[in-house]
């Protein structure tokens, strides 16, 4: 019996263009990542403004089998079931974490003949956002811990700093570390932790932003912790 991934390895993938194509987006509304991979512009949603809403079915709270079957390849299975049928489906799904990656539920994009491929591609690294919103993370949290070391102006405590790191990846031995050993130079001992990227609030902020403007506005509302006086701190305070 086939794995997963062998599966995936021997499928004959057709140009995302051409899949596009039949799905009626334009090719300026592509953004092309390669031959099989693209994003769709947003600008689509104004073109298509006056067409009618599809349905939608959400799947969801399904508990998975040990090889772990589960939301994503029910959903897949579902999308194919009604493409057999002469529909036009199509499957929303969050991009792949390394967390199930790396264990044994295997990808985290369906598994068998109900799969999205090309697999390696999306588990690892797809187009790139998962590791945008880890940096943008983690640029914050190293903006806090530097605004401490030099002068602590908005006099943070840094017993209220709820901001951690993340990182694309469960690693138990990170969710509760110190940071800042070494001396001086490299900040103040802090109890802090990973999370990962799917679940950081990063991304939370990234799937209900309606545009660019919107997504820096909630960026800057993000509260990092309190001031001694039990203030609460906004992320846009801390570049000023």
């Amino acid at each position: 019996m086939q794995s997963s991934l062998e599966i995936a390895q021997a499928a004959t993938l057709r140009p995302i263009a051409q899949v596009a194509e039949e799905a009626g987006i334009e090719p300026d509304e592509l953004e092309l990542y390669g031959r099989y991979k693209a994003k769709v512009d947003l600008a689509i949603l104004d073109r298509l403004a006056d067409r009618p809403d599809g349905k939608i079915v959400n799947v969801t709270a399904i508990t998975p089998t040990p090889p772990g079957e589960g939301k994503t390849t029910t959903s897949v299975s579902l999308v194919q079931g009604l493409g057999a049928l002469g529909r036009r489906p199509v499957l929303a799904i969050r991009e792949a974490s390394l967390g199930p990656v790396f264990g044994i539920k295997g990808g985290a994009a369906g598994g068998g003949h109900a799969q999205v491929v090309p697999m390696e591609d999306l588990n690892l690294h797809f187009t790139g956002d998962l590791h945008a919103i880890t940096a943008a993370n983690n640029l914050l949290a190293a903006l806090i811990d530097a605004h401490r070391l030099h002068g602590n102006r908005l006099r943070i405590d840094p017993l209220t700093v709820s901001w951690r790191r993340c990182m694309d990846m469960n690693d138990r031995s990170l969710r509760d570390i110190v940071t800042g050993l070494g001396g001086r130079v490299n900040g103040y001992p802090r109890q802090t932790g990973f999370d990962i990227t799917a679940a950081s609030e990063v991304m939370a902020v990234v799937a209900v932003a309606r545009d660019l403007h919107d997504l820096r506005e909630r960026l800057g509302r993000i509260t990092i912790g309190e001031t001694y006086d039990k203030e609460p701190i906004s992320a846009e305070q801390t570049r000023r």
